[in-house]
C-alpha cells in the first residue's frame, strides 16, 4: 500500500501568510488586558446593584407587608422551583456544518477551519453564584457556557469564552476583513418577584493587535451582538433559540509590523437577588457555539 506523501500533509493556512504561528501562551498574556478591563466593568456593576438592592429592599418590604400570607408564599416558592427547573434544563449543541479550507485567488483569502490556533475562556462571580460553567475547543471549534445565579442570595456572574486563529499581512500594509457564520443555541430566563433580576447574551468578533515582539498593542476590533437582553423585577420570563448561520463580520486597517489574533467570542451576564419568602429572584443564561470556520480576506 502507498504511504501517504509529505506533500499532501496539511500546513497551517496561517504559517504561509506570515512565518511562524504566535504561540498561545503569548497571546494569552496580550488577553490579560480584556480581562482587566471585564474584571474592571464586572467589579463596578456589582457595586451598582449593590446599591440597588439596598435602596429598593425598603420599597420592597412596604409593598410586601401587605400580603404575606400562604398564598403569597406558595406563588414565591412556584417561581423558586420554575427558577430550579430552568437551572437543571440542558442545552442541545447545535449541528455542526462542514466547511472545507481553502486559499482564495485574486485578493489575498483563506478560510481556516477546526483546529484553531488559540482557545481563551474567563469568568467572574459574586455572591456566589450557582453556575459559572465555561469552555472552548480549539480543536473542535466548539465553545459553550452556562451562568445560573444563587438560589438563597443574592448574587451575579459573567462569562466569556473565545476561539482564534493567527493572522499577520503578507504587504506592508491593507485592509482587512474577518467574517465567520457560527452555529448557535441558546437559553435564558429572569423569574422575580418584589426583586430585580438580569440576564443576557452576545456573540461578536474580538481582534487583538500584537507587535512583532509579542506584546498586547490594542483591541481595534471588539464586537458584540446581542442576543437577548432582559431586566425585571417583577414575574420576568425566558426564551431559547438557535441560529444555524450566525453572519459575523468586520474591517479594519493592518500592516505588517503587526500580527492579529482573530477571535469568534461570546458571552453572557446574569444577577438575581435569590428566593426568600415572600420575595426573591433568579435568572440564568446558557449558549453552545460551534464555529465551523474563521475567513479573512486581505485588499
Amino acid at each position: 500500500m502507498a504511504t501517504k506523501s509529505a506533500f499532501n500533509k496539511e500546513i497551517p493556512i496561517e504559517a504561509l501568510f506570515g512565518n511562524y504561528i504566535a504561540p498561545e501562551k503569548m497571546v494569552l498574556t496580550g488577553m490579560k488586558d480584556l480581562e482587566y478591563e471585564l474584571n474592571k466593568v464586572f467589579k463596578t456593576e456589582v457595586e451598582t446593584r449593590r446599591q440597588l438592592e439596598n435602596n429598593t429592599q425598603i420599597l420592597r418590604d412596604s409593598l410586601t407587608s401587605f400580603g404575606k400570607d400562604d398564598k403569597n408564599a406558595m406563588a414565591i416558592k412556584a417561581l423558586k422551583e420554575m427558577d430550579r427547573k430552568e437551572s437543571r434544563m440542558k442545552l442541545e449543541r447545535p449541528k455542526f456544518l462542514k466547511e472545507n479550507q481553502r486559499i482564495f485567488t485574486g485578493s489575498i483569502a483563506a478560510t481556516v477551519v477546526p483546529p484553531f490556533s488559540y482557545q481563551w475562556t474567563w469568568n467572574a462571580g459574586s455572591g456566589g453564584p450557582d453556575h459559572l460553567d465555561v469552555s472552548a475547543n480549539r480543536v473542535t471549534g466548539r465553545m459553550e457556557f452556562y451562568a445560573h445565579t444563587n438560589p438563597d442570595h443574592s448574587s451575579s456572574g459573567s462569562v466569556r469564552t473565545a476561539l482564534g486563529i493567527y493572522f499577520r499581512p503578507v504587504t506592508s500594509n491593507g485592509i482587512l476583513r474577518v467574517s465567520a457564520n457560527p452555529s448557535i443555541n441558546y437559553r435564558w430566563w429572569d423569574y422575580c418577584a418584589f426583586a430585580s433580576a438580569h440576564t443576557d447574551g452576545f456573540i461578536g468578533l474580538y481582534i487583538g493587535r500584537y507587535n512583532l515582539s509579542g506584546g498586547f498593542d490594542a483591541a481595534p476590533v471588539n464586537q458584540q451582538r446581542s442576543i437577548w437582553n432582559d431586566s425585571s423585577w417583577w414575574s420576568g420570563g425566558g426564551g431559547s433559540g438557535s441560529n444555524s448561520g450566525f453572519g459575523l463580520s468586520a474591517q479594519l486597517n493592518v500592516d505588517n509590523s503587526h500580527w492579529y489574533a482573530l477571535w469568534v467570542w461570546c458571552g453572557g451576564n446574569v444577577s438575581a437577588e435569590g428566593w426568600h419568602t415572600f420575595s426573591g429572584s433568579g435568572a440564568g443564561a446558557s449558549m453552545s457555539v460551534a464555529v465551523p470556520s474563521i475567513t479573512w480576506e486581505l485588499f
